[in-house]
């Protein structure tokens, strides 16, 4: 999250909370299937 958060800087609280709400929304579908085959292996 740091990387991208780097790379697309917020001016203001409101831009920050839509640019982490953004990375969030596309971070869990993409990460969790990889984590839970990890856990089961």
């Amino acid at each position: 999250m740091k990387k991208v958060l780097r790379q697309h800087s917020a001016r203001t609280i409101t831009e920050l909370r839509q640019k982490l709400q953004g990375i969030w929304d596309c971070f869990i579908p993409n990460f969790m299937p990889q984590r839970t085959s990890a856990v089961i292996k």
